[in-house]
């Protein structure tokens, strides 16, 4: 005579819940091979311990139940289980691909945090950097309306073409406006990104060289002091330098009052000659 087992004794011998065996009862994905038609328990046999490790084996690497569902009903199918191992390895390599976009994204804003805090706030330093390359967009201007609506389209293709968060904003600013004139005029928008595909927007190189840097943690409505501060640095210190200023915009955050806060850097490239 076949052994049956209670629904208690096999959740116990497969390590699982009864709550789970009744959820899986409800998804006709293992239904007790016996119900007590007077006390309404629920009993099952030795195939049933097979089929539970068919789909503790199939949830271990992700596969959604009504897809374990087509497993067990399919099982003489080793094509139809392969298609479905495969699909899985897919959805598994794309998931993978997101979590190693967002570890990247949080090892660059830690190591660009750390270095801030080392190097110190509103202190100028020198700063070697490889060359880099930046998707320069058509709009220029700040703190304005038509700015900002500009700015959030391109973060939005950004988003959708790249599938990633992993990128920086950064500014470009006039040398001649603000080193003769006195003033911070904003000329270029760009970003920048670890990986650029094929695009028919112009790309901006930012050659390999030493770099003035500045680190600032302020609001980013009241930059020009520090960018006052480089250009004091410069002065005093006779130090030539190539192109323009370039404001990298590494973390913003607000808090409970809606106070904005923006972690940034001030950089132009030392001229050796």
């Amino acid at each position: 005579m076949e052994k049956y087992f209670s629904i208690g004794e096999m959740a116990k011998l497969n390590n699982v819940s009864i709550e789970t065996l009744r959820h899986y009862d409800r998804q006709d994905l293992l239904k007790p091979d016996y119900i007590n038609e007077k006390t309404g328990y629920r009993y099952y046999s030795m195939k049933s311990f097979i089929k539970m490790d068919i789909i503790k084996k199939c949830r271990a690497i992700g596969i959604p139940l009504d897809e374990i569902k087509d497993v067990m009903n399919d099982y003489d199918s080793l094509e139809s289980i392969l298609n479905t191992f495969n699909n899985q390895k897919e959805i598994i390599n794309k998931k993978l691909y997101e979590l190693n976009s967002i570890k990247n994204s949080i090892e660059n804003l830690e190591n660009d945090i750390i270095d801030s805090l080392n190097k110190g706030m509103n202190t100028v330093f020198t700063k070697h950097n490889e060359m880099r390359k930046l998707i320069k967009y058509d709009y220029s201007g700040r703190y304005n309306e038509e700015f900002e609506m500009n700015l959030r389209k391109t973060l939005l293709e950004v988003e959708k073409i790249y599938d990633s968060f992993n990128y920086k904003i950064v500014f470009a600013t006039s040398y001649d406006d603000l080193m003769n004139k006195d003033k911070l005029t904003y000329i270029k928008t760009m970003i920048k990104l670890d990986n650029i595909l094929n695009t028919d927007k112009e790309i901006i190189t930012l050659p390999k060289g030493d770099y003035l840097t500045l680190y600032f943690d302020d609001t980013f409505y009241d930059t020009k002091k520090y960018y006052d501060i480089m250009k004091e640095y410069i002065k005093i210190n006779n130090i030539k330098t190539k192109g323009d200023f370039h404001e990298v915009s590494i973390m913003t955050r607000a808090n409970s009052y809606g106070e904005i806060k923006s972690l940034a850097q001030i950089e132009i490239l030392i001229d050796k000659g």
